[in-house]
Parts: C-alpha cells; sequence; structure tokens
C-alpha cells in the first residue's frame, strides 16, 4: 500500500469509520452520522475504500469485502491478515518522536497482540517451508523441537514432516494460536520464552525472536535453549540480520514497537550463542526468503 493509503486507512479506524463500516453502516452519509465527520470526507474515504478493494459497492451502498475480514473478527488469527498490523505500525512511527524522547513506545492497542499474530499466520507458505528446511539441514537426525514463540505456522510444519513438536509462548498467544493447532501434532505450552523450559529437545527454534529483543533478552533466550537442549542438540535462529537485508525500514518498525529490538549481525549472535554454550556456531541463508540463519550444537557437559 502506498503511505498516503495506510494513513487515510489509520483514519478511518481513529475516527471510527471503519467500525461503522464493518458493522450497518452501507452508505457515506450512514459513515458520517456514525463516526462524526463530514459527509465530504465521508464521501472521498468510502471511494477511496473501493478503491482499495476493502469495500464493494452493492445496490446503493457498499460492504466489507474478504480484505477487511481482519477489522471484524479477531476470534482465528488466520483470518486477520497483515493489514491490522501494518496500521499498528504506522501509529507507532506516527508517535515515533515521543518514543524517542520516552526511550519506550506507547501502550499497545487493546487488539496488538492479535494483529501481530495475524500477520506472522499469514506468512508466505513457502517462506514458511524454507525456514523449517534450513533448520532440519542443521540437525538431520533430530525427531524433537521446541518452537519458541511465533504464531504456530512454524510448529505447524515441523509436526507435519513428522517431528514431535512442542511450542513455547506467552499464554495470551497460546489462547490465539489454539484453535489454530488443534488438529495438529504440537503441544502447546504456555510461559515465558526468556525463561524457557528445562528438557531435552533435539532442536530449538526461534523465527524473528532476536531482532525483537536487545543484548540482554538474546542472551537470556539462548541460555533458555540451552537448557532446553540435549547434548548434541542444536539452537536455531532464523531472522533478518544486519547487512544481509534492507535494515531501515525494520530498524524503524523495531524502535517503534519495542524496548530494545534490533537488527542483529550474525557475528553478534554468533558471539551470544558460544557465550551461552554452544559450538560450531555458523550462519547461513535461507533460500528464497529475506532471512538468514545462525546454528549452534551445545557443548557436552564435562
Amino acid at each position: 500500500m502506498d503511505y498516503r493509503e495506510l494513513l487515510l486507512l489509520r483514519a478511518a479506524r481513529e475516527t471510527g469509520v471503519l467500525d461503522a463500516l464493518v458493522s450497518d453502516a452501507d452508505t457515506p452519509s450512514d459513515v458520517a452520522e456514525s463516526a462524526g465527520i463530514t459527509p465530504r470526507a465521508a464521501e472521498l474515504t468510502v471511494d477511496a475504500l473501493c478503491d482499495m478493494g476493502l469495500l464493494e459497492r452493492v445496490s446503493d451502498g457498499v460492504e466489507p469485502t474478504n480484505r477487511m475480514l481482519g477489522f471484524i473478527t479477531k476470534t482465528d488469527v488466520r483470518s486477520i491478515g497483515t493489514l491490522p498490523q501494518r496500521l499498528d505500525h504506522v501509529d507507532a512511527l506516527v508517535a515515533l518522536p515521543e518514543t524517542m524522547e520516552r526511550g519506550h513506545p506507547p501502550k499497545p492497542r487493546g487488539d496488538e497482540l492479535r494483529n501481530r499474530l495475524g500477520a506472522a499466520a499469514a506468512e508466505d507458505d513457502a517462506s514458511v517451508r524454507a525456514a523449517v528446511t534450513a533448520a532440519v539441514r542443521e540437525h538431520a537426525d533430530a525427531d524433537s523441537v521446541l518452537v519458541v514463540a511465533g504464531a504456530g505456522h512454524h510448529a505447524r510444519e515441523f509436526a507435519r514432516r513428522g517431528f514431535d513438536v512442542t511450542l513455547l509462548a506467552e499464554p495470551g498467544v497460546v489462547d490465539a494460536v489454539e484453535p489454530l493447532l488443534d488438529s495438529e501434532r504440537v503441544e502447546l505450552v504456555a510461559g515465558d520464552p526468556l525463561e524457557g523450559i528445562e528438557s531435552d529437545f533435539d532442536l530449538v527454534f526461534h523465527a524473528g525472536v532476536a531482532r525483537e529483543h536487545g543484548a540482554e533478552e538474546n542472551r537470556r533466550l539462548l541460555e533458555a535453549a540451552r537448557d532446553a537442549t540435549a547434548e548434541g542438540g542444536y539452537a536455531v535462529h532464523v531472522d533478518v540480520l544486519r547487512g544481509e537485508t534492507p535494515d531501515a525500514a525494520v530498524t524503524a518498525e523495531l524502535l517503534a514497537t519495542t524496548d530494545a529490538g534490533e537488527c542483529h549481525a550474525a557475528a553478534t549472535l554468533g558471539e551470544w550463542f558460544g557465550d551461552a554454550g554452544f559450538e560450531g556456531v555458523r550462519e547461513s541463508d535461507v533460500p528464497g526468503t529475506a532471512y538468514r540463519l545462525v546454528a549452534g550444537r551445545r557443548r557436552a557437559v564435562e
């Protein structure tokens, strides 16, 4: 979407135009009355939303298309798509000057978590398969996998390949993704990914997790991964890494939406792997994606 379209869509969300359109308003005059905006603003906004494919004209009014579904219901994260989270990012970027002064982003919207999970669940299937394939190549003999955080799409892909899979995520995430994984062979564990769980998984997998955190939290993630990994097992990070993909846009979003997140260099991740007790640390491409992989094998306990 053009930035002007995103800003218009944000204004429509903030003024209540979207709420009106997904409830009972089906004409510009209805929208103007419900949202408390001018008739001209309602007319032009409805026209623009039609042009964007979010509304379609029927008889004398309009109705939402499937593209608007993520603004109508949040029950199934698979139906949310990427657009609501993009608007959340626009909100955060608009507030970036204040965030830069305060040092932390504004309080998230009540539906931010499900919007984030909806965007993650909408990741291209080929990208998910590529990330899982790259991780499996690091430890071809693995049987058990712990997936740390995420929207369940990587866990589902591991399970469909025959692995014994556990997904560790915050309680709110587990509640949201449970319907997505209801028919999959994935055990859900509600907990803090930074605390981890003590176990003996062959593979501990993180996708897009490192960039959400700063150095201290990433060290904790890898220490937790070590405690969850069997001797000779592997920990894997798949993520956007500094210098390997266009950094500026991701950096802007992380500055606007996280307390300490950033694009980390592969060498920096490698140091954290080594400090946490992993050896043979290596990095590689994830073919067909913008991601890189960093992996290490847990050292034997002396």
